[in-house]
């Protein structure tokens, strides 16, 4: 028994042995790895980029990374033991704050914090509470640049929202691929009469408000916006009351990645310039116009003023008037005397010949007002007026004009126009007719004067030819009849 005894009294003292060493070496491997850990958090409380700050339930700074030192521009020494209610913007607002946090035991946000130079900065913070009892967690992540940025862009889009919300132009942007809208200001509503909200509905409802006349070519150049850069175009578009107006668009496209993403640019409504334009395109016309009938006043003027002959002067003046208003027959009568017109001239002159033929006045009513009222009539449709006479010279015509030729408050004859057509004769053309006629009318009388005096210088040489003769005869006989002389 005793050898039992003692071999096992040794065993339990190896295994008592064998026991101590390995609890001391799984107590030096835990401590080993409890100061493996510590130096890694501690390392990393160190070089962590956030600031971290353990505050007790005061809210008095107990510890501080340099990182949050960095943040607050405080020397950790001076840092610890700091209340942290000093560096809030907001210093009377940090017990409310702290105590709500302390309740809900985790925080997020942002702060603006005064730092210890007194530098104004910005930090996101996460807060826990009771990490260990009375000992709380504050990270600290300085957002400073990124707040002035943010700040910066948000001053930015209200000052484009308040430039785009009050300008008369529409700013549009829209998709370089779809050509849709993806943003417009609020002038499009007011000069296009649809809701922004349609068009966010429909962002390619856009296309049915340009006029279908132009709608092709506009958006083919839209879609090709993207290649030629450039986009400068005037076109129609129709208002949700219908109306027509005009627009100037012009646009730009924006590349990204080397890649055409986006397309911007203006339009605005240039009705009252394109109408602007269409009345001095008129008036410009207009002058034009009257400048061609100056023109062509002058040189029948001239033409009428160049030759005395009663038939060149009759012969210019329908030349003349053919070149200034349409016709298929025009005559000039003559006054033969208080209530009779003779044919004077017709162009074209037809077959039987008319000129010469005479017939009253009274034959045909228009004809006999224009005598007496020394006015021109215009008649647009011979059928509709229930006195018109179709006597000759005023036969087979449907329309008609007849200006009175008038020379020193005396009429002298009538220039009669007829068309083989309702409606060919306008006022313009009784005002043209009505200039001419002005020049005709002196020439005619001028011509008239011509040919008496041309009869009157005839019958003179006349009398001076029969004169020269008697005085000839006479001398003749007193050669060969000598007078006696009485002495």
């Amino acid at each position: 028994m005793a050898p039992s005894l003692l071999l096992a009294l040794t065993f339990a003292a190896f295994l008592n042995l064998y026991s101590l060493w390995y609890f001391r070496n799984e107590h030096r491997e835990t401590d080993q790895a409890f100061r493996d850990t510590d130096c890694e958090f501690s390392s990393i409380f160190r070089n962590v980029l956030d600031g971290i700050l353990i505050a007790d339930n005061a809210g008095n700074c107990l510890d501080a990374n340099p990182a949050a030192a960095a943040i607050l521009r405080c020397p950790r020494n001076k840092l610890i033991g700091q209340h942290f209610g000093r560096f809030l913007a907001d210093a009377n607002g940090f017990t409310q704050q702290w105590n709500s946090f302390l309740r809900n035991k985790h925080q997020r946000g942002r702060a603006r914090l005064v730092a210890g130079d007194g530098t104004t900065l910005y930090v996101n913070f996460t807060a826990a509470a009771d990490y260990l009892p009375g000992r709380h967690l504050l990270i600290l992540c300085d957002v400073t640049e990124r707040t002035h940025a943010e700040f910066s862009l948000r001053k930015s889009e209200e000052r484009f929202q308040q430039m785009a919300s009050n300008i008369q132009e529409i700013f549009w942007m829209m998709d370089a691929t779809t050509q849709e809208v993806t943003y417009v200001n609020e002038a499009y509503a007011t000069l296009t009469g649809h809701s922004l909200e349609s068009l966010r509905g429909d962002p390619s409802s856009y296309r049915e408000l340009i006029h279908p006349e132009d709608r092709i070519r506009i958006l083919s150049k839209l879609k090709d916006l993207a290649n030629s850069g450039l986009f400068d175009e005037e076109f129609r578009f129709i208002r949700a009351d219908g109306e027509v107006r005009w627009a100037w668009a012009k646009g730009f496209p924006v590349r990204a990645n080397e890649v055409t993403r986006w397309l911007v640019g203006t339009a605005q409504d240039i009705t009252s310039r394109k109408h602007a334009e269409m009345q001095i395109t008129e008036h410009l016309d207009a002058a034009e116009a009257a400048r061609a009938e100056a023109e062509a006043l002058r040189k029948s003027t001239l033409a009428l003023s160049q030759n005395l002959a009663m038939d060149s002067v009759l012969d210019t003046l329908l030349q003349c008037m053919s070149e200034m208003v349409p016709f298929d027959v025009a005559t000039v009568l003559f006054v033969e005397d208080a209530s009779n017109l003779m044919v004077a001239r017709e162009l074209p002159r037809l077959v039987p010949k008319r000129i010469g033929l005479t017939f009253k006045a009274s034959e045909n009513v228009f004809l006999e007002r224009i005598l007496f009222e020394q006015r021109a009539i215009l008649v647009a449709d011979v059928n509709r007026e229930t006195e018109w006479r179709g006597v000759q010279p005023l036969d087979r015509i449907e329309s008609w004009l007849g200006v009175p030729l008038v020379a020193a408050g005396t009429v002298l004859g009538i220039l009669s126009l007829g068309a083989q057509a309702q409606h060919v004769f306008a006022p313009e053309h009784l005002r043209l007719a009505k200039s001419l006629a002005v020049a005709a009318a002196v020439a005619i009388k001028n011509a008239r004067a011509h040919e008496r005096a041309e009869i009157y210088a005839a019958e003179l040489e006349i009398n001076l030819r029969e004169l020269r003769d008697t005085q000839k005869a006479l001398e003749h006989a007193e050669h060969k009849f000598p007078r006696s002389t009485n002495i």
